[in-house]
């Protein structure tokens, strides 16, 4: 055979090689592209399912259920969900199988660490963990816990805010792919967690709303109703005084005494209505000052002793020797503890007592006013510093049913504390405390 028609053999024989190369890497391209493309898909069906989870919560993310779904697609051994309130971060967690509680708490720790330097914060406090009973879809390798690759992904609401993180540890490397779904799936959530933000302002809102509504139609019923009976008085007196100006003037004295009885309460009622509109509003000013808890005791004791009379009651005062200064306003003090005697009136008992003492006890002066009347049904104690609550299940008396709101409502501006003690045809105890002065 001649150099030529060698020569010519192997070069055809090597482009047939060069060929069937070239087709099987073809080939494999085309198995690698396919092979993308279905991952590619899978990831977009996760996504969707993760979607259809986040949207079926109903007002609340449902984090084992969507860590779960993030498992079918990217093999892992730990997912978490980690939310930061109050300076703590609360972590919702599931595991693979064979993932023991140290890795699990390795890994808390961890993310804690990561969310704190995505949020710009030097460190978070360890708040709730909470590891789920579900388990992740793609068993771990063993012998991985302590190398096992993560990811962190910040969870960002109102596109500003970071608020937690997306924390996972994979089974094996997690390559770009990966990390770009991890990253689709925490933009996911992030909008759920929006969604459940706006959800509860509009809850709350809604509930604002209709407590406003309510506390106008009550402001409403107790101004036409309270306010008109004293108001109807004055008119009546006047009008028969117009009538008959040749009345004795006792008649004349019994009738402008009514008139100033009925003005006296509207007056009353005006200034309370004025208290609760400012304790609404958080504007109600006091005049704090070192004051004497025993004599204001003793001031409200004499100015309420003739009311109390009216009825036959008796009024004692019982005061702690010793007894230090309280931080008060003095006028509003005096208020709670005439509101206070002025309840005990209504519901003592013709002929009893009615006690007011006053003591030191943990670092603060307490205050107690208490009557011989029926006591308070159990289903009403809750109820009775409530605005206009009037109780449906014992006696009742004639008011507007704003004093011990206000009674309250200033105590707690001081600082203090108050509440009810009752039993049922044994009278009531309604206790207050006050800060000591410095």
């Amino acid at each position: 055979m001649t150099e030529q028609k060698r020569r010519q053999l192997e070069l055809g024989f090597s482009a047939q090689g060069s060929v069937r190369t070239a087709q099987r890497a073809a080939h494999r391209e085309a198995r690698e592209s396919a092979d993308h493309l279905d991952l590619g898909y899978a990831r977009l069906r996760q996504l969707y399912e993760l979607g259809k989870i986040l949207g079926a919560a109903e007002g609340t993310v449902s984090g084992p259920d969507a860590l779960c779904c993030l498992g079918q697609t990217v093999p892992l051994r730990v997912a978490m969900l980690v939310e930061t309130t109050g300076g703590a971060a609360h972590i919702v967690a599931v595991r693979a199988a064979g993932v023991d509680d140290g890795e699990v708490e390795a890994a808390a720790a961890h993310a804690r660490t990561c969310v704190a330097r995505l949020a710009g914060v030097a460190s978070l406090e360890q708040g709730r963990l909470r590891v789920e009973d579900v388990t992740l879809p793609v068993a771990p390798r063993p012998g991985a816990a302590g190398r096992s690759p993560f990811a962190a992904v910040p969870l960002v609401l109102e596109r500003r805010t970071v608020r937690g993180a997306l924390y996972v540890r994979g089974a094996k490397a997690l390559g770009e792919a990966d990390l770009a779904f991890l990253s689709a799936a925490a933009d996911q959530i992030s909008l759920a967690w929006d969604r459940h933000a706006a959800w509860q302002r509009e809850v709350q809102l809604r509930e604002r709303a209709e407590a406003l509504d309510k506390a106008q139609k009550e402001l409403v019923a107790v101004v036409s109703h309270d306010l008109r009976n004293p108001l109807g008085a004055v008119l009546l007196g006047i009008s028969t005084l117009r009538r008959w100006p040749q009345l004795d003037a006792g008649k004349v004295r019994e009738s402008l005494e009514s008139m100033q009885r009925a003005a006296e309460r509207a007056s009353k009622l005006v200034h309370d209505l004025l208290d609760v509109a400012r304790l609404d509003a958080g504007r109600l000013q006091l005049d704090l000052a070192h004051e004497e808890m025993a004599a204001m005791v003793r001031e409200a004791a004499e100015l309420m002793r003739p009311l109390l009379a009216d009825r036959g009651l008796a009024c004692e005062a019982q005061i702690e020797e010793g007894l230090p200064p309280v931080l008060a306003d003095r006028e509003r003090v005096l208020q709670v503890l005439s509101n206070l005697i002025g309840n005990a009136r209504k519901f003592a008992r013709d002929g009893s007592t009615v006690s007011v003492a006053a003591w030191q006890q943990e670092g603060e002066a307490r205050c107690c006013v208490s009557d011989e009347g029926a006591g308070i049904a159990p289903q009403d104690l809750p109820h009775v510093f409530d605005r206009y609550f009037q109780g449906e299940h014992g006696p009742t008396a004639h008011g507007a049913g704003l004093g011990l709101a206000i009674a309250r409502g200033i105590v707690e501006a001081h600082g203090g504390r108050i509440w009810v003690e009752s039993d049922q045809g044994r009278g009531s105890r309604f206790f207050f405390t006050l800060p000591l002065a410095p």
